[in-house]
């Protein structure tokens, strides 16, 4: 067999949700470890001037649509469930609605969903012209995707609304979706706003702190980011502006797959996370039993082991990382200017997530010009990474289990 050929069978079974994440620098608390179980609680932060008090550790609910795993969470103390009106094609907000109504928990659990627009990826700012992948950035568009949502979450509101994938001031700036948050937060239908940032993180919280609107910040912060010192400051810089801070792909992009020392990288890179007390809470995201209960674990404990600083050192070194930094730099080296980066992290929705609907929906987003269509038909990849990925084989793995869109 092909050494680039994975196919969708061993994509969805050959990892489980265990992502790494860590850092350096960053005063431990102190540990609870002597503690006698009962004497042993859940640490709660408040979410900025929203006054929300939640649990550190919540369920970015990407990945899976399983009610049971969902109802296992709620029982367990998780507070917070984050998703997008379109993960899983909208089936992520349809099991939310579903598991709260049955549990008739909807007032005791937080729930923050994403609105995606059209963008000119070239000029980094939104489009009032979409197309049927991605509406058009109008108030317009915005109400008819967030009462859909509400109607899969079978609520008459939101906690949290954000704008989806802000990765520049401009975006987050955005006038027209602005005024249209606004009149969503002042007629009730989401309690506070924001936005979330993969890219340019530190320079577009800048802008939507400065903006004066938003309520919350979705953000990327891991050990794995070379920016982190960057991030870092924009998180202090927006926490005492009052805003709330969420922290997201916190495990820098990987899956444990055995037990042993992935399991702890992925543990140490909550911990290295939550270290920032600016974090409020994080939204990593499960597929399993032992994912939920590997998270919960941290939720009473933040302290790093020695063994866990090295496994972090470890993991940051490692150059089959499934975590792309999106600094682009690999755009110019291909002679096509194709958009690799989102290729990175459809790959790694796919291999690392086993999520192979995101994977699609990422590729499906991308302009005709600058997709895979455009990888398929070359006969030979020279793009580069300065981090060490390698580029052709991942584009060919997906290309190889069927997400070429001609």
């Amino acid at each position: 067999m092909d050494e680039n050929r994975i196919n969708r069978r061993e994509f969805m079974g050959k990892t489980t949700l265990g992502l790494f994440s860590t850092a350096i620098g960053i005063p431990l608390i102190k540990s609870n470890q002597d503690k006698p179980e009962q004497e042993q609680k859940i640490i709660h932060r408040t979410l900025g001037r929203t006054k929300l008090q939640i649990p550190i550790v919540s369920f970015g609910v990407m990945n899976s649509d399983s009610p049971d795993l969902l109802r296992k969470a709620v029982d367990m103390g998780v507070r917070h469930l984050d998703t997008a009106h379109g993960y899983l094609r909208g089936n992520s907000e349809n099991v939310i609605g579903q598991v709260l109504e049955e549990t008739k928990m909807r007032k005791e659990v937080i729930i923050g969903t994403k609105m995606r627009f059209a963008r000119d990826r070239d000029n980094n700012t939104f489009l009032l012209k979409g197309n049927a992948r991605e509406p058009g950035a109008t108030e317009e568009n915005l109400n008819k995707q967030l009462d859909l949502s509400l109607r899969r979450l079978r609520s008459d509101y939101v906690d949290i609304l954000y704008i989806h994938s802000c990765y520049s001031p401009q975006m987050a700036t955005f006038e027209p979706l602005m005024k249209a948050l606004v009149k969503v937060k002042q007629a009730g239908k989401a309690k506070f706003i924001g936005i979330s940032t993969h890219r340019n993180i530190a320079e577009v919280m800048q802008a939507a702190v400065d903006a004066n609107i938003y309520d919350v910040l979705l953000v990327s912060y891991n050990f794995m980011q070379q920016d982190r010192d960057e991030v870092k400051k924009a998180i202090a810089y927006a926490a005492n502006k009052g805003i709330g801070i969420i922290a997201m792909k916190t495990q820098g992009g990987r899956r444990s797959g055995e037990k042993g020392q992935t399991e702890i990288n992925h543990k140490a890179a909550l911990k290295w996370v939550l270290n920032d007390e600016n974090v409020c809470t994080t939204i990593p995201g499960m597929t399993s039993f032992d994912q939920l209960e590997l998270n919960f674990s941290v939720m009473n404990d933040l302290s790093l082991s020695d063994q866990e600083k090295k496994d972090l050192k470890m993991s940051y070194m490692m150059k089959d990382s499934l975590y792309c930094q999106n600094c682009r730099s690999c755009i110019p080296t291909c002679p096509n200017s194709v958009e690799i980066p989102n290729l990175m992290r459809a790959y790694m929705y796919a291999e690392g997530y086993g999520n192979l609907i995101q994977a699609g929906i990422t590729i499906e987003e991308l302009p005709k010009n600058r997709g895979i269509e455009i990888c398929a038909q070359c006969s030979s990849c020279i793009a580069s990474c300065r981090y060490g990925k390698n580029i052709k084989h991942r584009i060919t793995t997906l290309i190889n289990n069927g997400f070429n869109y001609t």
